[in-house]
């Protein structure tokens, strides 16, 4: 039986611009979240050297969020 995957499927109807920002925000913030459990997770199995591949993989997918989110909030005050 096939695991369950750990992201929804992306929404293949979306047209507008900000409902996408959304879209990859909501993913990169549950991928992220992930990623810290898997580091806490491999850290105290004591395997420091997954847990410090996990931890480079986490600050980029940290960065590319905070755009995202960043992006929202610039896109909210031009609309708002």
């Amino acid at each position: 039986m096939p695991a369950t995957p750990l992201l929804a499927e992306y929404p293949a109807d979306i047209v507008d611009g900000s409902e996408h920002l959304v879209a990859l925000a909501e993913r990169y913030a549950l991928y992220a979240a992930h990623l810290r459990s898997a580091i806490d997770s491999t850290g105290n199995q004591g395997d420091a050297d997954t847990a410090d591949l996990y931890t480079e993989i986490s600050r980029d997918i940290d960065k590319r969020l905070w755009f995202l989110e960043a992006h929202l909030i610039k896109s909210e005050d031009v609309i708002g």
